[in-house]
């Protein structure tokens, strides 16, 4: 008769791995569970943040501006571009510390046009536009796709980028049409105590 047998050391790494990740923070999320709560801290910091920065109201505008001077900008080099807004303007929470500020997001209308650009014309035009959005906090560009004829770029900010509550702006185009789709971060609305 034989005595119990030893574990194999691949075994004995598995279950050390398994108390690791069992008593570190993201074992919620690796079991499926939420997040545990933003601290009283972080809602502090994430209020102080939104207190410094421009208005719901006033962020949409401006970015709403950029959105009409990038289409203007693609109309400069391709004149038969006729823009369109779609779908409709949408308010959206914010996340994580954010969530619990009174702030919100807001989703504007996509603006879409048939047509597209001209072979060689992407690059100046994602200059302009990367410029267009770096004057509203979108200031760092994603790795997007310049091959025709599909091409995109997205450019977002730094304010909540953590926690997916930051500005992003989003250009697509094919052979056939161009969008642009826009996401105003997470802002204080007007009259909000904590940034009125």
């Amino acid at each position: 008769m034989t005595g119990p047998r030893r574990p194999t050391a691949a075994l004995r790494r598995l279950a050390a791995l398994a108390v690791v990740v069992l008593t570190t923070g993201g074992c919620a999320t690796l079991l499926g569970e939420p997040a545990p709560p933003p601290s009283a801290d972080e809602i502090a910091a994430a209020t102080a943040e939104l207190t410094d920065l421009p208005s719901s109201e006033v962020a949409e505008r401006q970015l709403t501006a950029v959105v009409d001077q990038i289409a203007a900008a693609a109309s400069a080099i391709a004149p038969a571009l006729r823009w369109s807004r779609t779908e409709d303007r949408a308010l959206g929470p914010c996340y994580g510390p954010y969530e619990h500020t009174g702030g919100r997001r807001v989703v504007l209308p996509h603006y879409r046009a048939d047509g597209s650009l001209p072979n060689g014309a992407w690059p100046g035009f994602q200059e302009t536009a990367r410029a267009l959005a770096a004057s509203v906090g979108a200031t760092d560009m994603l790795p997007g796709a310049d091959s025709s004829p599909d091409r995109y770029v997205t450019f977002e900010g730094w304010d909540g980028a953590k926690w997916d509550s930051n500005t992003e702006l989003s250009i697509y185009a094919d052979a056939r049409s161009m969008t642009i789709a826009a996401t105003v971060g997470c802002r204080l609305p007007d009259g909000h105590p904590a940034g009125g």
